[in-house]
């Protein structure tokens, strides 16, 4: 549960900061490589949450050998 948290604080800062320098910069090529490179991201954030829940899931399930 730690890594989500971190994950996610890691996550909105990065995009926080991408999103200011793409609207300071304000210039079209790099508003779309922010964009791309936010969604990739995300999508990579909330599979590695999920696997890693399913993780946490099944070795609590299963008794300790």
């Amino acid at each position: 549960m730690d890594n989500i948290i971190t994950g996610a604080f890691g996550v909105a800062v990065f995009l926080a900061f991408t999103g200011g320098l793409a609207q300071s910069i304000g210039e079209l090529p790099f508003i779309l490589i922010v964009l791309i490179v936010g969604i990739m991201l995300c999508i990579d954030f909330f599979e590695s949450a999920r696997e890693g829940l399913q993780e946490e899931k099944k070795e609590k399930s299963d008794p300790p050998a």
